[in-house]
């Protein structure tokens, strides 16, 4: 799921919840810190 959400960042993606681009801070705190993992080593 951290790939999930960092993939989601990086492409812009629009986030259905606010209807702005996807940021670190709407992902869900389960799975925030691998996402940061996912994109500190992408």
């Amino acid at each position: 799921m951290g790939a999930f959400y960092g993939s989601k960042i990086l492409n812009g993606e629009t986030n259905p919840k606010t209807g702005k681009v996807w940021k670190l801070e709407d992902v869900p705190s389960l799975w925030k810190p691998k996402a940061e993992k996912w994109l500190e080593d992408y």
